[in-house]
């Protein structure tokens, strides 16, 4: 299944029109005088403090950003200080429902952040177990698009290559093992970090990552739906500490 959806969000990037859609949002501004705000969601796989989604800081509280995103296709996704015990609440600091939109060219997307999560004091909060699963994440989301965009770089080749007036049978024979590995790494890589991060995991936090991909599996794609339960589940294993 996750290597089905390896294949199918390659193939998307590979053939999807690209849209730039525009992020207008204003924060808390005392929370955010010293730190960078940044947007996270299945456009890069939930990595919460990747420096190619951080807003850049306007006047009066206003952050922005442009973000380069597949037409027509539904997006989910937060604001966060980089991490995600910082990220936006309500105002009682209860979680807030991932916001969402449809990607439009030149759309413009208007948002408030009413309250950032209080960070954790020194030794409360995260166990060292649950501290290796956010690291092991980020790290697995982060290789993950790097793999994406290493077959993005092979299907344009391919594409430049049987565009030619005689195409290189010779050429192809060897994307297609460039890619081979590619995919082969990309899966290791994916499945040795579902293993550590679900043996740390209790089986009643197991069985809330199956319901809520249940429940929303169905609205989008398998990969972010995953990532955002998995998100999820570790913030009440936090919140319970």
């Amino acid at each position: 299944m996750f290597f089905c959806s390896i294949i199918a969000s390659t193939i998307q990037v590979a053939t999807a029109q690209v849209a730039a859609v525009h992020f207008v949002v204003k924060a808390p501004e005392t929370d955010t005088i010293n730190k960078p705000v940044y947007i996270a969601g299945s456009f890069n796989y939930w990595h919460a403090g990747d420096s190619l989604y951080q807003l850049e800081k306007k006047a009066n509280g206003l952050f922005a950003i442009t973000l380069p995103v597949f037409e027509g296709v539904q997006y989910k996704y937060k604001y966060t200080h980089g991490n995600w015990d910082r990220v936006e609440t309500m105002a009682n600091d209860s979680d807030i429902n991932n916001r969402y939109f449809v990607a439009i060219n030149g759309k413009t997307i208007t948002d408030t952040v009413q309250k950032w999560r209080a960070p954790k004091t020194d030794g409360a909060g995260k166990t060292p177990q649950l501290k290796q699963i956010d690291a092991l994440k980020d790290s697995a989301a982060a290789k993950l698009q790097t793999k994406l965009n290493d077959m993005l770089t092979m299907l344009k080749a391919y594409v430049q290559n049987v565009l030619q007036p005689e195409p290189s049978k010779r050429k192809h024979r060897m994307l297609d093992k460039r890619a081979e590995k590619s995919i082969a790494k990309a899966y290791e890589k994916i499945t040795g970090f579902l293993w550590d991060a679900f043996t740390s995991l209790t089986p009643q936090q197991r069985q809330s990552i199956s319901a809520m991909m249940q429940k929303e599996e169905p609205k989008g794609d398998f990969v972010s739906t995953f990532l955002s339960a998995l998100n999820t589940a570790m913030e009440q294993k936090s919140a319970s500490k």
